[in-house]
Protein backbone atom coordinates (compact mmCIF):
# COMPACT_ATOMS: atom_id res chain seq x y z
CA UNK A 1 0.00 0.00 0.00
CA UNK A 2 2.77 2.44 0.97
CA UNK A 3 4.62 1.47 -2.23
CA UNK A 4 1.58 2.46 -4.35
CA UNK A 5 1.17 5.79 -2.57
CA UNK A 6 4.85 6.60 -3.10
CA UNK A 7 4.63 5.56 -6.75
CA UNK A 8 1.54 7.72 -7.39
CA UNK A 9 3.13 10.65 -5.57
CA UNK A 10 6.28 10.32 -7.68
CA UNK A 11 4.27 10.10 -10.92
CA UNK A 12 2.11 13.11 -10.06
CA UNK A 13 5.17 15.11 -9.00
CA UNK A 14 6.87 14.28 -12.28
CA UNK A 15 3.80 15.15 -14.37
CA UNK A 16 3.19 18.51 -12.74
CA UNK A 17 6.87 19.29 -12.11
CA UNK A 18 7.78 19.43 -15.82
CA UNK A 19 5.83 22.56 -16.56
CA UNK A 20 7.83 25.71 -15.73
CA UNK A 21 6.45 28.15 -18.32
CA UNK A 22 2.77 28.76 -19.06
CA UNK A 23 3.05 27.10 -22.51
CA UNK A 24 5.40 24.26 -21.53
CA UNK A 25 4.18 20.72 -22.20
CA UNK A 26 2.45 19.19 -19.18
CA UNK A 27 4.74 16.17 -19.47
CA UNK A 28 8.05 15.56 -21.25
CA UNK A 29 10.55 12.71 -21.13
CA UNK A 30 13.29 15.17 -22.15
CA UNK A 31 15.02 17.51 -19.72
CA UNK A 32 14.80 21.27 -20.28
CA UNK A 33 18.46 21.27 -21.29
CA UNK A 34 17.88 18.50 -23.86
CA UNK A 35 14.85 20.37 -25.26
CA UNK A 36 16.79 23.64 -25.55
CA UNK A 37 20.04 22.35 -27.06
CA UNK A 38 20.19 22.43 -30.83
CA UNK A 39 19.63 24.89 -33.67
CA UNK A 40 16.54 27.10 -33.73
CA UNK A 41 15.12 29.32 -36.48
CA UNK A 42 13.34 32.48 -35.39
CA UNK A 43 9.83 32.29 -36.92
CA UNK A 44 8.33 35.31 -35.24
CA UNK A 45 9.76 38.28 -33.38
CA UNK A 46 8.23 41.49 -32.14
CA UNK A 47 9.87 44.29 -30.23
CA UNK A 48 8.57 47.58 -28.93
CA UNK A 49 11.06 50.15 -27.71
CA UNK A 50 10.57 53.83 -27.12
CA UNK A 51 10.22 55.23 -30.65
CA UNK A 52 10.76 51.93 -32.50
CA UNK A 53 8.56 48.93 -33.31
CA UNK A 54 9.91 45.79 -35.03
CA UNK A 55 7.82 42.92 -36.45
CA UNK A 56 9.43 39.82 -38.00
CA UNK A 57 7.45 37.04 -39.71
CA UNK A 58 10.25 34.57 -40.45
CA UNK A 59 11.19 36.15 -43.78
CA UNK A 60 11.18 39.93 -43.48
CA UNK A 61 11.37 42.44 -40.68
CA UNK A 62 9.35 45.64 -40.62
CA UNK A 63 10.56 48.69 -38.72
CA UNK A 64 8.28 51.53 -37.64
CA UNK A 65 10.10 54.61 -36.36
CA UNK A 66 8.20 57.13 -34.22
CA UNK A 67 4.89 55.99 -35.80
CA UNK A 68 5.90 57.88 -38.98
CA UNK A 69 8.47 55.99 -41.04
CA UNK A 70 7.97 52.32 -41.95
CA UNK A 71 10.34 50.14 -43.97
CA UNK A 72 11.06 46.41 -44.27
CA UNK A 73 14.04 44.20 -45.05
CA UNK A 74 14.71 40.55 -45.77
CA UNK A 75 16.08 38.75 -42.70
CA UNK A 76 17.27 35.31 -41.61
CA UNK A 77 17.85 34.65 -37.91
CA UNK A 78 18.94 31.59 -35.97
CA UNK A 79 20.08 30.56 -32.49
CA UNK A 80 22.26 27.53 -31.69
CA UNK A 81 22.38 26.39 -28.05
CA UNK A 82 25.13 23.85 -27.28
CA UNK A 83 25.10 21.29 -24.45
CA UNK A 84 28.27 22.82 -23.00
CA UNK A 85 26.40 26.06 -22.21
CA UNK A 86 27.63 28.13 -25.17
CA UNK A 87 25.41 29.71 -27.80
CA UNK A 88 25.68 31.45 -31.17
CA UNK A 89 23.06 33.59 -32.84
CA UNK A 90 23.34 34.72 -36.46
CA UNK A 91 21.18 37.53 -37.82
CA UNK A 92 21.60 38.36 -41.54
CA UNK A 93 19.73 41.36 -42.96
CA UNK A 94 19.47 42.37 -46.63
CA UNK A 95 19.24 46.14 -47.11
CA UNK A 96 17.89 47.29 -50.47
CA UNK A 97 19.43 50.16 -52.43
CA UNK A 98 17.98 53.62 -51.90
CA UNK A 99 18.19 55.86 -54.97
CA UNK A 100 16.85 58.90 -53.10
CA UNK A 101 19.74 58.84 -50.65
CA UNK A 102 22.21 57.40 -53.18
CA UNK A 103 22.80 54.34 -50.95
CA UNK A 104 23.81 50.96 -52.35
CA UNK A 105 22.32 47.66 -51.29
CA UNK A 106 24.29 45.75 -48.67
CA UNK A 107 24.15 42.76 -46.35
CA UNK A 108 24.53 43.22 -42.61
CA UNK A 109 25.36 40.15 -40.55
CA UNK A 110 25.55 40.07 -36.76
CA UNK A 111 27.09 37.08 -35.01
CA UNK A 112 26.71 36.94 -31.23
CA UNK A 113 28.54 34.32 -29.15
CA UNK A 114 28.21 33.74 -25.46
CA UNK A 115 27.10 31.54 -22.58
CA UNK A 116 23.57 30.45 -21.72
CA UNK A 117 22.10 29.08 -18.51
CA UNK A 118 18.75 28.56 -16.87
CA UNK A 119 17.72 30.72 -13.94
CA UNK A 120 14.77 31.20 -11.64
CA UNK A 121 13.89 31.03 -8.00
CA UNK A 122 12.24 33.36 -5.48
CA UNK A 123 8.96 34.31 -7.19
CA UNK A 124 9.53 32.24 -10.35
CA UNK A 125 9.97 28.47 -10.82
CA UNK A 126 13.46 27.02 -11.14
CA UNK A 127 14.70 26.99 -14.77
CA UNK A 128 11.85 29.27 -15.89
CA UNK A 129 14.25 31.92 -17.20
CA UNK A 130 16.99 31.85 -19.85
CA UNK A 131 20.09 33.99 -19.30
CA UNK A 132 22.23 34.90 -22.34
CA UNK A 133 25.63 36.39 -21.47
CA UNK A 134 27.30 37.92 -24.55
CA UNK A 135 31.05 37.27 -24.83
CA UNK A 136 31.64 38.36 -28.43
CA UNK A 137 29.66 40.46 -30.88
CA UNK A 138 30.77 40.64 -34.51
CA UNK A 139 29.08 42.80 -37.15
CA UNK A 140 29.92 42.46 -40.83
CA UNK A 141 28.68 44.75 -43.58
CA UNK A 142 29.33 43.95 -47.24
CA UNK A 143 28.00 45.67 -50.33
CA UNK A 144 27.62 44.43 -53.92
CA UNK A 145 31.13 45.66 -54.78
CA UNK A 146 32.55 43.28 -52.14
CA UNK A 147 33.60 46.03 -49.76
CA UNK A 148 33.57 44.49 -46.29
CA UNK A 149 33.51 46.24 -42.95
CA UNK A 150 33.98 44.12 -39.81
CA UNK A 151 33.52 45.30 -36.23
CA UNK A 152 34.18 42.90 -33.36
CA UNK A 153 33.56 43.54 -29.66
CA UNK A 154 35.05 41.02 -27.26
CA UNK A 155 33.80 40.66 -23.71
CA UNK A 156 31.06 43.28 -23.89
CA UNK A 157 29.67 41.65 -20.69
CA UNK A 158 26.04 42.21 -21.47
CA UNK A 159 23.47 39.74 -20.20
CA UNK A 160 19.77 39.47 -20.93
CA UNK A 161 17.32 37.45 -18.84
CA UNK A 162 14.35 36.09 -20.83
CA UNK A 163 11.17 34.57 -19.41
CA UNK A 164 10.61 31.14 -20.97
CA UNK A 165 6.95 31.20 -22.03
CA UNK A 166 7.10 27.74 -23.60
CA UNK A 167 9.79 25.13 -24.31
CA UNK A 168 9.00 21.87 -26.09
CA UNK A 169 11.10 19.63 -28.35
CA UNK A 170 9.96 21.61 -31.42
CA UNK A 171 9.06 25.11 -30.22
CA UNK A 172 10.62 27.80 -28.02
CA UNK A 173 8.90 31.02 -26.88
CA UNK A 174 10.82 33.58 -24.83
CA UNK A 175 9.99 37.10 -23.68
CA UNK A 176 11.93 40.10 -22.36
CA UNK A 177 10.30 43.06 -20.62
CA UNK A 178 12.22 45.99 -19.14
CA UNK A 179 11.58 49.54 -17.99
CA UNK A 180 14.55 51.82 -17.39
CA UNK A 181 14.08 55.00 -15.38
CA UNK A 182 16.50 57.87 -15.43
CA UNK A 183 16.53 61.57 -14.60
CA UNK A 184 13.95 63.24 -16.81
CA UNK A 185 12.10 60.16 -18.03
CA UNK A 186 12.07 56.46 -18.74
CA UNK A 187 12.32 54.00 -21.62
CA UNK A 188 10.72 50.61 -22.05
CA UNK A 189 11.57 47.50 -24.06
CA UNK A 190 9.31 44.53 -24.76
CA UNK A 191 10.56 41.66 -26.94
CA UNK A 192 9.02 38.29 -27.76
CA UNK A 193 10.48 35.46 -29.85
CA UNK A 194 8.94 32.29 -31.25
CA UNK A 195 11.42 29.74 -32.63
CA UNK A 196 11.20 26.37 -34.33
CA UNK A 197 13.83 23.67 -33.88
CA UNK A 198 15.68 22.67 -37.06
Amino acid sequence: MIYRILTYTLILGTLFGCQKGPEDPAFSLSTRKARLTGEWKVNNFSATRTGLIQEYDGESIEYTVNDILTFSRSLTWSFDFAKDGSYVTIRSEQVESDSLNNAQAYTSEQIEKGVWEFSGGNDSPSKSKLVLLVEELKTTRSDQNSNVSVTTFENPRRATVYDIVGLSNEKLKIRFDEIQSYAGGSSSTLESYTMKKL
